[in-house]
Formats: structure tokens, C-alpha cells, sequence
């Protein structure tokens, strides 16, 4: 679910490396973050358990610019575990394009297909069909003894002939061929003939005019009036922030977004597995600053910074109110998104250079 902002010509996609744990996606984040200069990549943030197994996600920033336009790649992996299904599936929505992760020792074949397999069945309860995402595989750990051959790899995982590249992730061999072969197919999606139209209600792309930016923004600005706040945020669960307005206690809003989106949903569906209820906010408390997150619609969530002493029924009564103001304006820029892509099929017939620009040396 790309997010492309026309007037400030921003174009932001969502990348998901999956597989089983252990595997190597996590390393594979590592080496770009290791290896791409300072002003292409955002902060590297990966939580983990105290095993360095990776608990519920890993997320890199990669920015690169071209004709005028700044493109975001939002690089995220997936927990391994299968006991992380909620986290995974989180991370997988809004998905633009996958790179599936294959663990190449012969023993681990079983848990690659298994992996796979739970794959499948999170997007189809996404309503997502996995095969009209952009996929490539990346068949790790390549210096291992007894690994399975290529091409025997191809005929068990890869029946759709889904573009791959062998790969050994600690030493970077193959980390950035996959990534730029992925990040082209994640832009070209966007035009393709019925490209968002066969995309499930998740995983479509929103694309904000300079009207919408402004309306956005005006309606968050009433509400921090209104409501007394210090700032507010508009945030998208699959891509970080979608708007904002007043102060905000961060100076990275893409980095903030993501671990937001992500926790935000997480809270909700632990909430709902341990009881069977929902919720429709989550307040944290502060010394100077108190957070309140509310759900706007299916894909995306208010976060309001507020200072203590505000009365609670009048301050949930005005967050209720802008909730139905930015849903409605939301409501309006999904209906026009598909048409509003055509404008940026010049843009994307040179997705292959765009892509790489200022990249392409490394690869």
C-alpha cells in the first residue's frame, strides 16, 4: 500500500522480508544499514528477545531520489515464530512487495515450506492474494554444506517463477540484488493494468493531492484547538505517518510512525485474544505529555499529545468528532487513489532507474 504525496512529490513503499526464524532476514537489513550511506537510509531499529531472535519486527528506512521525486522503501521483516501470527500478520499488511527468505540447508526445508504456507494463509485472511504481489526470493545461506541445489529450490518454492537470487547475507553477496529487483517491481505495480484494482481493500495505494494534505492538516489542527493538545498525528498502520500538526515529542516521524502503527495494533489484538473485546484508544502517560491513540478506520489511527488536566469526557467527545472528520476525508481520497495513480505512469515507465538511483553502484 504505496503512499504518494503529489505535492511534495513523496512516494513511500512497503517492503516485507519473510521466512521461518533464523533464516536471514534480519541480516540481511543489517548489511544495507551496514552499507548504504548515512543519507539513504534511515534509523535501523530491530526489536528483539533477550536470544537475539527477532520478537515482533525490523524496520529500515532506504530513501533515494530521482526526476524530482523522493522514493521511501519501508523495509520490515516478520517474526519467524509461528507463535507471532498476530505480529506477522501486522507487519505483512499493506504490503507492496515481498522477498521470501529461503534458508538453504537441507534440513530446513520443511520449516521454509511451513513458513511459506502460514504466509499464504495470513494474506488470504487479508483478503490478499499472494500472487498478485511483487515477489522475489532470496535463497540465503549459500556457503552452507549440505544445501539444496538451485534449482531444486526453484521447483519446491518458486512454481510461479517469481524472480530469485542465491545469496549469502552476512557477507552482503545477493542482499542488494534482491532489494533493487524488488524495490522496481514494488513502483511498476502501481501502473500495472488493473494493478490496484486486484489488490485486496489492505493493500491499495492512497494518493494525497495538495487539497487533501491541506484538509488533513486543517482538520488536525482544529483538533489540537479544540481539544487543548500540543500536537496531533495521522498514521497509517501499513506506512508510517500520513499528516501531522503542532508539536510532537520526535524527530523522526517515519521511524515514530512505524513502531506506533505497529504497537497501536498489537495492543488491540492482544486485547482482543486475551478477552474478546476491543478497544478504541490507548493512553500513555508522561511527566509533561500524555499520548492517546484512537482508531480512525481499518488502516489508520490518531495519535494526540496532550498535556495533563483535560477533562475526559469533553476530551473523548472531541476526539470522536475529529475521528468522523478524518474518516470521512479519508473515505474521499481512497475513491479518487486509483484514478490519481494514471497521473504517475510517465514518472514510473523509468522505474528501473529510479529505483536504483543513487543505489545502483552498490549493487
Amino acid at each position: 500500500m504505496a503512499i504518494i504525496h503529489e505535492e511534495a512529490k513523496e512516494i513511500t513503499c512497503k517492503v516485507v522480508y519473510h521466512g521461518t526464524g533464523m533464516c536471514g532476514k534480519t541480516t540481511s537489513l543489517m548489511y544495507l544499514n551496514g552499507h548504504l550511506p548515512a543519507s539513504q537510509r534511515g534509523r535501523f531499529i530491530s526489536l528483539e528477545t533477550p536470544t537475539e531472535r527477532t520478537l515482533y519486527f525490523d524496520f529500515l528506512p532506504v530513501i533515494t531520489e530521482a526526476r524530482g521525486y523522493k522514493f521511501r522503501y519501508l523495509l520490515f521483516t516478520t517474526p519467524g515464530q509461528d507463535y507471532y501470527e498476530a505480529s506477522r500478520k501486522l507487519v505483512l499488511k499493506g504490503a507492496d512487495g515481498l522477498v521470501l527468505v529461503v534458508d538453504s540447508h537441507r534440513t530446513r526445508l520443511q520449516e521454509n515450506m511451513s513458513s511459506f504456507q502460514l504466509l499464504n494463509k495470513n494474506l488470504a485472511e487479508m483478503d490478499q492474494k499472494p500472487e498478485l504481489l511483487p515477489t522475489v526470493f532470496q535463497y540465503n545461506k549459500r556457503d552452507l554444506a549440505d544445501i539444496i541445489p538451485l534449482d531444486e529450490a526453484e521447483k519446491r518454492f518458486n512454481p510461479r517463477g517469481f524472480a530469485s537470487f542465491p545469496a549469502i547475507a552476512r557477507t552482503g553477496q545477493g542482499v542488494y540484488e534482491t532489494f533493487l529487483t524488488v524495490a522496481r517491481k514494488s513502483l511498476a505495480k502501481l501502473t500495472a493494468p488493473d494493478g490496484e484494482a486486484r489488490m485486496g481493500p489492505l493493500f491499495r495505494s492512497t494518493v494525497l493531492s495538495a487539497e487533501d494534505d491541506a484538509s488533513l492538516a486543517a482538520l488536525l489542527e482544529r483538533l489540537n484547538r479544540d481539544s487543548g493538545s500540543f500536537g496531533s498525528m495521522l498514521v497509517d498502520e501499513s506506512s508510517g505517518t500520513l499528516a501531522r500538526f503542532g508539536e510532537i515529542p520526535a524527530k523522526d516521524f517515519e521511524s515514530m510512525g512505524a513502531l506506533l502503527a505497529c504497537n497501536f495494533t498489537a495492543a488491540q489484538e492482544l486485547s482482543f485474544n486475551l478477552s474478546r473485546t476491543g478497544f478504541t484508544g490507548i493512553i500513555q502517560k508522561g511527566p509533561e505529555w500524555s499520548m492517546m491513540a484512537t482508531r480512525v478506520d481499518a488502516r489508520r489511527f490518531l495519535v494526540v499529545f496532550y498535556p495533563g488536566g483535560r477533562d475526559p469526557m469533553q476530551f473523548r467527545a472531541i476526539l470522536a468528532t475529529a475521528r468522523r472528520g478524518l474518516a470521512k476525508a479519508l473515505e474521499g481520497v481512497d475513491s479518487r487513489s486509483q484514478g490519481r495513480l494514471k497521473a504517475f505512469a510517465q514518472v514510473f515507465t523509468s522505474v528501473n532507474r529510479i529505483a536504483v538511483a543513487g543505489l545502483g553502484g552498490q549493487a
